[in-house]
């Protein structure tokens, strides 16, 4: 893959797929659904301009998985990504995305917390997703899958034809900002919505943290699936974008839906 990349167009055409690949990876339906997680979990815990912010430092965490990746690559020489890592890496998205959706609905439905077991479990992890840290290390351990150190492992290989370590880090690092910016604008559009005047009342918080939650767990059961089916997860990959930008639409749709419903009841009285 890397010689016709090299003859097509040199670094330049290297660049600009890995770029492109960033972006399109970005918009994966299992980023996109920890993106918004996340952010309602650093909104619950008051960090708002953090939560703006998720999907930038979620990729940031991500991409610099990659670029570390792509520099073993150079020094073991180039090669293939671990079998292991597809197992370990989906599995690790699978559980993550799982307990992002049971703190959200936690949230949304539990009246005393901590009051029975799944309160006080979730009470010991919420603190290290809504941690400041927590978008870049989620991020960071979301990498762990095979289809980005296999990239990892390409970067590898092309940086080094086209002329050693900082070849290697300008491409690894353009595929990273094609992913900050496709995560950034994701994040930044549903925190944005998220952050209606007329979901700020508690009612109306509790049915957004249900809807992120839900979501999260439907895609935590997409990747469940596709781990026990391989023609569903070659289909699922074949249509990732389409299957992403399609969260990010139905959740925009259900969260203006919630905020024009809001704003429309009555407010209870003082």
């Amino acid at each position: 893959m890397t010689e016709p990349v090299l003859a097509s167009g040199g670094i330049a055409a290297a660049l600009a797929l890995a770029a492109v690949l960033g972006f399109r990876h970005g918009f994966d339906s299992d980023h996109v659904a920890a993106i918004d997680a996340l952010a309602r979990v650093q909104r619950e815990a008051g960090r708002r301009r953090l939560a703006r912010w998720c999907g930038a430092f979620f990729s940031g965490g991500h991409a610099l998985v990659v670029l570390v990746a792509a520099l073993l690559a150079v020094r073991v020489g180039e090669g293939a990504a671990p079998a292991w890592a597809d197992a370990a890496g989906g599995w690790f998205s699978i559980a993550c995305l799982a307990v992002f959706g049971a703190l959200n609905l936690h949230s949304a439905f539990a009246r005393h917390r901590h009051g029975h077991l799944l309160g006080r479990a979730l009470g010991l992890i919420r603190p290290v997703a809504a941690a400041p840290a927590g978008p870049l290390l989620i991020g960071a351990l979301f990498a762990l899958s095979l289809d980005t150190l296999t990239m990892a492992v390409w970067f590898g290989g092309a940086g080094t034809q086209g002329g050693g370590v900082p070849v290697v880090c300008l491409i690894a690092l353009a595929f990273g900002a094609g992913m900050v910016v496709a995560d950034g604008v994701s994040g930044w559009w549903i925190n944005r919505l998220m952050s209606a005047s007329s979901l700020q009342r508690d009612d109306a918080m509790r049915l957004v943290s249900a809807l992120i939650g839900a979501g999260a767990l439907g895609t935590a059961a997409l990747g469940l699936a596709r781990m026990l089916s391989p023609a569903l997860d070659d289909w699922v990959g074949a249509h990732a974008l389409a299957l992403g930008l399609t969260l990010i639409a139905l959740t925009s749709i259900a969260l203006l839906a919630l905020a024009r419903r809001a704003a429309s009841a009555p407010r209870p009285q003082a």
